[in-house]
């Protein structure tokens, strides 16, 4: 059929052209990509499975439409001997195939604005398995087509796509959920990277789904399709112990060595996406540390900020959260727990040490501005004293045999 009547004719252009619009009004949402770091590529790259659900499950009602149409046509079971079925398949998805990589790249432009100026660019292998994804979607829709009756081939074939494509993240098993493809938006910070079993995986069940339909479509015989459920069993078995380990996050640690460090008395450690703002906050970190150390307060030895462009305030918070042990020891789940009374207040002293502003700090613990207060006295007390302070009620918080002692008449006996 020549393009202008696939065209005019084909399902896939009035159902996914609507759909692109969906994803860019969609992608427009503040929290809609909220977890992709600013300036990485990568995990920019990896959102697009954020907003690929909805097309790729209309991929497949595409392809079942198609095969409908073909059916009535009866150029299937003999009615175009001239050409295998499978010809007749390719011909009749062409249009469906480039409107779903049509989607596909507006997803990457959806994505993109937040990579933009940042280093490197759109990750290949993201858009890899994005296009396996659509080829096979849409050839398994079309392969379903030809066995459903043919009114309910593509509302049933986009329901139960769709449920495969976005219900596994919240269901247990938690690996289930990176069998799929659009799992790959969990869990990113510049620390991490896609581990390639995320990408492997899915790859194999999409590769097994879509030799099932090439099975289904070529088949001239009942028994000979049953033998669909081998490539997607094959697959399934390949790809389970894969991402096993993996649970509910797609990624793994960063190579280290792609860190640029510099400065004292904590180094500032920075990935190549933040590197272009270091020079801007890096003064921020020393004057931070220069006032922690002057306390008496043990540094950690680097510091790297969780986001691009932090403010004076940003830096702070974070220095001071590298410092802070786990909410709650381990023992807090068998006994009662007396330094959690102390968290805050010590989280709080570190901050205005570090000179934090004081309302920014208690804007976050609500508490009616005790904390506040507290700490407030604490740092009217004599350096030595503060330490004392510090030290005393800071041990709390890994152990669960010790009170904290938090007043600061307590500590007025310190010397200077």
């Amino acid at each position: 059929m020549p393009w202008r009547a696939l065209l005019r004719t084909s399902g896939a252009v009035w159902g996914l052209l609507p759909a692109c619009v969906w994803m860019w009004i969609y992608a427009r949402q503040p929290d809609a990509l909220v977890t992709a770091p600013e300036g990485y590529w990568e995990a920019a790259t990896a959102h697009i499975a954020v907003v690929g659900i909805v097309p790729l499950a209309l991929c497949a009602a595409a392809g079942a439409w198609e095969a409908a149409r073909i059916r009535r046509s009866g150029l299937v079971d003999g009615g175009a001997p001239a050409r295998s079925p499978l010809a007749v398949a390719s011909s009749q998805l062409r249009t469906v195939w480039m409107a779903g990589l049509l989607c596909g790249l507006v997803a990457l432009l959806c994505v993109a604005e937040r990579a933009v100026g940042g280093p490197g660019r759109p990750d290949l292998r993201v858009l890899a398995l994005l296009g396996l994804l659509v080829t096979a979607h849409t050839l398994a829709g079309y392969a379903a087509g030809l066995l459903l009756p043919r009114t309910l081939a593509a509302p049933v074939v986009a329901v139960a796509v769709f449920l495969w494509l976005s219900y596994p993240v919240a269901m247990e098993p938690l690996w289930l959920r990176q069998l799929n493809g659009t799992n790959l938006n969990e869990g990113w910070s510049y620390e991490r990277t896609l581990d390639a079993r995320a990408l492997i995986a899915p790859g194999l069940v999409a590769t097994g789904i879509l030799l099932a339909a090439v099975i289904v479509i070529a088949a001239r015989t009942r028994p000979v399709k049953l033998t669909a459920l081998l490539p997607v069993a094959a697959a399934l078995a390949l790809a389970v112990p894969m991402v096993t380990p993996l649970g509910y996050d797609p990624t793994s640690s960063r190579d280290t060595s792609l860190l640029s460090c510099s400065g004292e008395p904590v180094r500032v450690c920075l990935w190549p996406e933040q590197s272009e703002d270091g020079d801007r906050f890096r003064p921020w970190v020393t004057d931070a540390a220069g006032r922690l150390k002057e306390a008496g307060v043990t540094l950690p030895k680097t510091y790297t900020p969780a986001f691009a462009g932090p403010t004076r305030e940003d830096v702070i918070t974070t220095l001071v959260s590298g410092m802070m042990p786990d909410p709650a020891p381990e023992c807090a789940g068998r006994q009662p727990w007396p330094g959690e009374a102390a968290y805050a207040p010590v989280a709080m002293w570190l901050e205005l040490t570090a000179g934090g502003d004081p309302e920014e700090v208690a804007s976050r613990v609500d508490d009616g501005g005790k904390a506040l207060s507290l700490v407030q006295d604490v740092r009217k007390l004599p350096a030595t004293a503060q330490a004392r302070w510090y030290r005393t009620n800071r041990a709390t918080l890994t152990r669960c045999d010790l009170e904290p002692r938090l007043a600061a008449t307590a500590y007025r006996g310190g010397s200077r």
